[in-house]
């Protein structure tokens, strides 16, 4: 006669059950995770070396010295070449390109593509200028301030060519960056950038003009003001007051030069 199974048993035979399915699915878990993670190794590591490099956008390097620059060889895995890593690679050897694309395709091509950086400011730190791109990097030091850039005065960090400009006070990077867009936008051809003190802005434009903005308080307000104020001096040379602009008060001054 056939032992019956009590209900304490059956539950205890489920309970096993579902333990052996748990265990065999982490184990199935853990062993797809481990082939996944040796194929990615492969594919990283040994699979697809790079045979084709091209490299092309630039005026001022030939494509051999940014292939060169890069450090892309023909034992470089093509998933390892990785567009940050080349453009800091890049940005540090040939100071002059701006941006970098990288287009990989399989299974064995990588295309370089970059724009030249261009010329916009001069900053002076240690009695030497060094030209700054358009968007802040550092592309060389100068002993003299060269022509048709626009020379700032602020307070910055070290510059090393190939770097970012630092400013070590957000406000006045702020106003920087709204000054040279802003007046850009009003078709002020700036000279001359000096938030070195933030109570006295000043700013050169055209040659012509040396422009006291006061605070940054009102600024947009007061660059609006200047640019009225310029179409109404023409060429003659001086110096534009707007330090004391408010909404109650919105005129400038100016002071021709004798």
């Amino acid at each position: 006669m056939a032992k019956k199974i009590t209900e304490a048993e059956l539950r205890r035979r489920e309970r096993k059950k579902k333990i052996r399915k748990r265990r065999f699915f982490i184990f199935l878990i853990i062993l797809v995770l481990v082939g996944a993670g040796v194929f990615y190794y492969f594919l990283q590591t040994k699979l697809f070396p790079v045979k084709k490099v091209a490299a092309s956008g630039s005026k001022l390097y030939s494509a051999q010295e940014i292939v060169s620059a890069s450090g892309i060889t023909d034992k470089t895995p093509l998933m390892t070449v990785s567009e940050g890593k080349i453009t800091a690679k890049l940005q540090k050897k040939l100071p002059y390109i701006e941006s970098v694309k990288i287009n990989r395709t399989l299974p064995d091509s990588v295309k370089i593509t970059v724009t030249d950086a261009k010329e916009a400011f001069a900053f002076k730190d240690k009695g030497k200028y060094f030209v700054i791109s358009e968007k802040l990097r550092v592309l060389k030091a100068s002993k003299k301030l060269k022509k048709g850039l626009i020379e700032v005065k602020a307070d910055i960090g070290k510059l090393k060519t190939g770097d970012n400009v630092s400013f070590k006070n957000k406000e006045q990077k702020e106003l920087f960056n709204f000054l040279y867009s802003y007046t850009k936008e009003k078709g002020i051809r700036l000279n001359k950038i000096d938030i070195s003190n933030m109570t006295r802005v000043t700013i050169f434009a055209s040659n012509l003009y040396e422009i006291n903005l006061g605070s940054n308080e009102n600024i947009k307000q007061k660059i609006d003001q200047l640019a009225v104020m310029i179409k109404e001096i023409g060429e003659r040379k001086g110096k534009i007051n707007l330090n004391m602009w408010s909404e109650s008060d919105s005129k400038g001054t100016f002071i021709p030069e004798k």
